[in-house]
C-alpha cells in the first residue's frame, strides 16, 4: 500500500491526476469515479507547501 501511495502522490504532485487515478484503479479494481474521489481526497491531504515538481 505504501508503494501505491507513493505512486499516487508522485502523480498528483506532477499534476497528472488521471495517472494517479489509473494507478489506484489498477490496484483496487474500483470505478473511475471512486478512483478520482480518492485522488481528490489525497490531494487535499498533501502538504500545501510542497515543492514544484
Amino acid at each position: 500500500m505504501d508503494n501505491l501511495l507513493e505512486t499516487v502522490d508522485r502523480e498528483i504532485l506532477s499534476g497528472r491526476f488521471s495517472h494517479a487515478a489509473k494507478a489506484y484503479r489498477d490496484a483496487f479494481g474500483c470505478t473511475a469515479r471512486e478512483a478520482m474521489d480518492f485522488v481528490r481526497e489525497r490531494d487535499a491531504e498533501l502538504p500545501r507547501d510542497r515543492p514544484s515538481p
